[in-house]
């Protein structure tokens, strides 16, 4: 149209074509930022992780300086009534089992007493939580397990942050009753050596140095972190076995303490042939964070690790819910350890079998070089 001095005046802005290039540079641009994003939201999370490990090693030093020796493992029944014989006192609990032996005949499955508490309870004091230690409480043991016995419950329905790791998930307490949900794990103490299957009952042992034939149970006495050029960090502390720093005679700086543990994380409801798993409910993940008894729940072995979102849902069985006994994380690529000197490594999925073998064993004598790692 024209001006009144008789000029005609061009309208300004984007043609359709222009806007459709724009809009595609901003989507190419955000796909480009997304990865970056994600990336340093996970090394923030991964971060927080190796913090978590590194009080949880705090507390092992300050209860070993306490205590002259590392916090105990579990045990399963009354720790009580072992003796050094064998011979439990009173009747009714069983702590001797040697290979082949799938854990059916020695008591089970969590302590009548916060003596047999795993090493998470123990070093509660130690990472200022007085007042949670102190929920538990000394009642004289009644077995089989009354409800709530020794305030095992009110321990359990505490969730402690810094269990938890922030990749796989928020601090998360599970059970059918919101009031009484009971918190889990997501870090394990190192056990050593373990005679048997990396995974139940799917009959995979693999051939010597990695494995060892025939299979044990966890709670078979061999697996319990003290036989000689086998042993772990954190132990069965029945017959008197304690382990202090200096036991460790392969070297603090060479030897895992603690690590994260390997959980498959979708969950698979219950139906006739198959128990629930997921998180909360996948054997290693079912139990009560303070008292699960000498199991997979608080402990791991020297098997490679594995990632969350590798492994396999079901037993070769094809009927229950797997129990695996080596490490790992949803971490991208690897998983965070404490090894027994403080320090907190990233160790890569892709490490090689033997060395993390002799990374979880604190007596086998053999060289682990540094870029085992």
């Amino acid at each position: 149209m024209p001006t009144p001095n008789g000029s005609s005046r061009r309208r300004v802005g984007f043609t359709l074509i222009e806007l459709l290039v724009v809009i595609a540079i901003i989507a190419v641009l955000i796909a480009l930022l997304l990865p970056a994003v994600q990336s340093a939201r996970e090394a923030g999370r991964r971060m927080q992780c190796t913090n978590n490990l590194k009080q949880i090693g705090l507390g092992s030093f300050n209860f070993e300086s306490t205590n002259q020796k590392l916090p105990p493992g579990p045990m399963d029944g009354d720790p009580q009534a072992v003796t050094t014989g064998g011979t439990p006192t009173p009747a009714g609990f069983t702590y001797v089992e040697t290979p082949p032996g799938d854990g059916s005949t020695v008591t089970c499955c969590r302590a009548a007493s916060r003596r047999g508490w795993n090493q998470f309870y123990h070093i509660l004091p130690y990472i200022e939580q007085q007042s949670l230690y102190n929920l538990g409480n000394d009642a004289a043991p009644v077995w089989p397990n009354q409800v709530n016995q020794a305030g095992e419950d009110d321990v359990a329905h505490q969730i402690v942050g810094i269990y938890y790791c922030p990749t796989r998930r928020a601090p998360t307490g599970y059970g059918t009753d919101p009031a009484l949900t009971k918190g889990r794990l997501d870090y394990a103490g190192n056990a050593g050596f373990l005679q048997g299957e990396p995974v139940s009952g799917d009959g995979n042992i693999p051939a010597p140095p990695l494995g060892l034939a025939p299979t044990g149970h966890p709670r078979t006495n061999v697996n319990e972190g003290d036989t000689a050029g086998r042993k772990g960090v954190i132990i069965w502390p029945g017959f008197g076995a304690t382990r202090k720093l200096a036991d460790i005679t392969d070297g603090t700086s060479n030897t895992i303490m603690f690590a994260e543990k390997s959980l498959y994380p979708k969950v698979i409801p219950n139906d006739a042939t198959h128990s629930a798993t997921g998180l909360g409910a996948e054997g290693g993940d079912n139990e009560r964070w303070n008292n699960s008894g000498w199991d997979e729940d608080c402990l791991r072995w020297h098997f490679p690790p594995q990632s969350d979102f590798m492994i396999k849902p079901w037993r070769l069985d094809g009927v229950s819910v797997p129990w695996r006994r080596y490490f790992g994380s949803a971490h991208p690529g690897g998983l965070n350890a404490l090894f027994s000197d403080g320090s907190v490594k990233f160790v890569k999925f892709t490490v090689d079998p033997n060395s993390f073998r002799k990374m979880c064993v604190a007596d086998d004598g053999e060289v682990l070089s540094a870029d085992n790692f």
